[in-house]
């Protein structure tokens, strides 16, 4: 669940992509991200009620210097700390190459000045082989917090942790999927605890 910073829980955002998938060429072709943007103007116009992100997690597409995405959004997984609080900077600096996978806008230069809300989108991934972290969870939900913790000392308009439960190889969920019972404390991703 989305949980943006000082406003109501129940926004809804709707993306047409995410991290590339059914749009691997959208960094080198143009007729992809001209279709992508015309599919961002058309829900703009007939649900305007809705926020739209085009890509989200990177590689969000810049037209004439305007990014075509409400949202810009940002998927930064690392299980060392120092590195996650060197990526906030770097991202709320401007940085736009090198705090995620691959660049996070395409198509013309883009230039961030908080002239969009900033959102990490998916963060977390601690249980998961490749990224090392916490074995259980206690460590866990100390890791969580701390994070988080992190995330509040920097200008995101909110985030999303992932993911809900476990699924195959990634050990991320704070909900048993069997039981729906909670594996860390209450409201450890709650911004409100973090301030």
């Amino acid at each position: 669940m989305l949980d943006l910073i000082g406003t109501h829980p129940s926004v809804v955002i709707w993306s047409l992509y995410n991290e590339d998938w059914g749009a691997q060429d959208i960094a080198t072709n143009t007729e992809t991200r001209a279709y992508i943007m015309s599919m961002y103007h058309y829900l703009q116009i007939a649900y305007p009620q809705f926020l739209v992100v085009d890509n989200d997690g990177w590689r969000h597409i810049s037209y004439e210097g305007r990014l075509k995405s409400d949202l810009l959004t940002v998927h930064i997984y690392t299980a060392e700390f120092e590195r996650w609080s060197q990526l906030l900077n770097e991202l709320e600096s401007g940085n736009m190459d090198t705090v995620a996978a691959f660049p996070l806008t395409v198509g013309d230069p883009f230039f961030f000045r908080k002239q969009v809300p900033l959102v990490i989108s998916e963060w977390g991934g601690f249980g998961f082989a490749d990224y090392g972290g916490p074995q259980d969870d206690q460590d866990r939900s100390s890791k969580i917090a701390l994070y988080k913790k992190e995330l509040s000392k920097h200008a995101i308009a909110g985030d999303v942790y992932t993911q809900a439960t476990n699924i195959e190889d990634e050990k991320n969920g704070p909900i048993d999927f069997a039981s729906g019972e909670l594996n860390v404390p209450e409201n450890l991703l709650g911004s409100k605890n973090h301030f």
